[in-house]
């Protein structure tokens, strides 16, 4: 086996992600009035990165082999899918969907900060606990369980940064405060996986094709115990990094630009 074939031999046709991906884009078109805007281009590059995390060698390989793909599935599916939707989404289009009385109430709670920090973080968390992450590497359903519930999760926890409708969102330094414990939360969580005994996450991975472990094992040198730790790692740094870089873009942009305090009215009182 060659790196080549890896990479072009192990895509798939995942049905379950395929409905989710064409339901995603028939709500973007509706709500945009059926028409390709500039806020589109966000929306459809987190589709696409949503379609290669389930159809690429990634979903394979981070379902049957290699934990380390597997955690840069929920890393994107956590961290970067989500604030491309949402800053994709038609302002108007969720003025409206959230005008009704009993949906403010729900998602006044659900929303709110510190709710949407501890599905966020909370759902990193509890996907890694043994029992559950055994569960779902030997179940196609708890599987696709798992990462329809960290793609939601992560719109939760997004939505007090990135939604479009100012009054509900986090001025610049409380989404650094937000952003930042989040990162270390994963930081955290990173650092119990990498330094966990040998195989403790790793021996739950079930693919036994003698080639394919050849190869990764001797080859790339991803060993069981390389692999976990490379996936703590991944957790640790560049989740960390991701979360660093939004929140230097973010105070960037709030130095400057001033803030337009007519919109932040307009907001409240339009909804």
């Amino acid at each position: 086996m060659t790196l080549q074939q890896l990479l072009t031999g192990f895509w798939q046709f995942n049905i379950p992600a395929a409905i989710i991906i064409l339901a995603l884009i028939t709500f973007h078109f509706i709500t945009n009035g059926n028409r390709f805007t500039k806020k589109s281009i966000n929306y459809l590059s987190g589709l696409f990165l949503l379609f290669l995390l389930t159809f690429s060698p990634l979903e394979f390989f981070g379902h049957y082999y290699l934990f380390s793909a597997h955690m840069i599935q929920h890393i994107v599916l956590l961290l970067v899918i989500p604030p491309l939707l949402l800053t994709g989404t038609d302002k108007e289009y969720l003025k409206r969907i959230l005008s009704g009385p009993e949906v403010q109430r729900w998602t006044k709670y659900l929303f709110y900060p510190v709710t949407a920090w501890i599905i966020g973080v909370g759902s990193m968390w509890i996907w890694h606990a043994p029992l559950l992450f055994m569960a779902m590497m030997q179940s196609h359903t708890v599987h696709f369980i798992e990462m329809l519930s960290l793609l939601i999760a992560g719109v939760i926890f997004s939505w007090p940064v990135f939604t479009p409708l100012k009054f509900r969102k986090l001025d610049p330094l409380q989404s650094a405060l937000f952003l930042f414990t989040a990162c270390i939360g994963c930081t955290v969580l990173g650092i119990f996986i990498t330094f966990s005994p040998s195989g403790f996450f790793s021996e739950y991975m079930i693919g036994n094709n003698p080639v394919i472990l050849n190869f990764l094992h001797s080859q790339m040198g991803l060993t069981p115990d390389a692999d976990q730790e490379a996936a703590g790692l991944i957790m640790w740094v560049p989740a960390c990094l991701i979360y660093l870089t939004i929140i230097m873009i973010m105070m960037a942009k709030w130095y400057s630009s001033p803030v337009d305090e007519n919109n932040i009215k307009s907001d409240h009182l339009n909804i």
